[in-house]
C-alpha cells in the first residue's frame, strides 16, 4: 500500500535529527535517513520532502526516492556534498548553495 501525500513537512533539530511523519531518525545525514524509512513505510516515493528548521525551509527534496538514495559525504575541502548511497543509481543534484568554511 502507498500513502500519497502531497508533500511532507520534516524538522531538523541539531545537527542529527530529523522528524516527520510520526518518525525521528538521528544520524549524520538525517534527511536523507529519514527519506529512506519513509520509503521503507510505505510513502510515495515520487512524493516530495521539504526539511525546515523551525519555520525557515533548509532543504527541498524533489522526492522522497531520490532522496533515498542520496547520503551525505565530505569533499576533498572539507565541504559536504550529496553522493549515492552504495548500490543506488544517483538522481541528478543540483547544488544551491557554496561552501563557506568558519574558521
Amino acid at each position: 500500500m502507498i500513502i500519497r501525500t502531497p508533500a511532507i513537512r520534516a524538522l531538523l533539530i541539531g545537527s542529527n535529527r530529523c522528524d516527520a511523519a510520526g518518525f525521528t531518525v538521528l544520524g549524520r545525514a538525517p534527511v536523507t535517513e529519514l527519506c529512506r524509512v519513509l520509503h521503507q513505510a510505505g510513502f510515495d516515493p515520487g512524493g516530495p520532502l521539504r526539511a525546515y528548521r523551525a519555520d525557515v525551509l533548509c532543504l527541498a527534496v524533489r522526492t522522497i526516492g531520490e532522496g533515498a538514495r542520496l547520503t551525505v559525504k565530505t569533499a576533498g575541502s572539507g565541504c559536504p556534498v550529496f553522493a549515492s548511497v552504495e548500490g543506488a543509481a544517483a538522481p541528478h543534484v543540483t547544488t544551491l548553495t557554496a561552501c563557506i568554511a568558519v574558521n
